[in-house]
């Protein structure tokens, strides 16, 4: 299942949070060589924090498999402290108050049969489900360029804000992703994604264990969410570099 993960709900990921950051150290910093902070092998960097949310997609067996953080990006983003000189000088503000950074994503979950890409879409329209519920109109990022053929085929509506820059890994370029009714309708149809694409467990119900418990229960309360649900089979295996799918190149 695709899971919001927020301040307030934290205290009952603890373990897959911890999942979260040793799949990030596995597949940024061991796979593809990215030159980040390491602690207990674990990827934390200083836009984990408490304004910071996740969007974690979990396997069959509760293994995390996908991941994507997002943060407002009014105070401080990773665009602006990183990559300045990758923005075009026209470009609207980022720290306009209207605006989220998405950053820290990945796919390691073998599979490209509809459902799979059904859950990846989900992963991907998560974040703009609730920053539109939020009154947010737009979410950046900085991809790098062999990951914009994945994000236009899923159905972001992009808008690239410069041209590409090397970014110590590769080439990489800041972008846009609308938000907006129209975009969300557009990739709900196109994928046929419950609304919303994510459960968000704010609490354990007696006889219940653990969040996935929580979540089944979800799935039991509204079947549709049964479509982005994880199946048997769908398990990554060790080596994760074929099947990262990144939305952000971080400096």
């Amino acid at each position: 299942m695709i899971h919001l993960v927020t301040q307030a709900n934290a205290h009952l990921y603890r373990d897959e949070l911890r999942q979260l950051h040793a799949a990030r150290k596995a597949v940024f910093i061991d796979e593809l060589g990215w030159q980040l902070r390491e602690t207990n092998g674990l990827e934390y960097d200083e836009y984990d924090d408490e304004r910071a949310a996740n969007i974690i997609g979990f396997s069959a067996e509760g293994r995390v498999v996908m991941g994507l953080r997002f943060r407002p990006a009014d105070d401080r983003s990773m665009l602006l402290d990183h990559f300045p000189h990758g923005i075009l000088p026209a470009t609207r503000p980022i720290d306009d108050g209207r605006t989220w950074e998405l950053s820290r994503g990945f796919c390691i979950e073998r599979g490209v049969k509809a459902h799979n890409l059904r859950r990846k879409a989900a992963c991907m329209i998560a974040p703009l489900e609730i920053a539109l519920r939020m009154g947010i109109d737009r979410c950046v990022g900085f991809t790098d360029v062999r990951m914009l053929d994945f994000c236009y085929g899923v159905g972001w509506k992009l808008t690239l804000l410069g041209a590409p820059i090397h970014y110590g890994e590769g080439d990489a370029v800041a972008y846009e992703v609308e938000v907006s009714e129209a975009a969300l309708g557009s990739m709900r149809r196109m994928w046929g994604l419950p609304e919303p694409a994510y459960v968000e467990i704010a609490a354990l119900r007696a006889g219940e264990a653990d969040v996935h418990a929580a979540a089944a229960r979800h799935v039991r309360e509204n079947p549709a969410l049964a479509r982005i649900a994880a199946r048997i089979g769908d398990e990554p295996e060790d080596s994760a570099a074929d099947y990262y799918a990144p939305f952000q190149a971080s400096g």
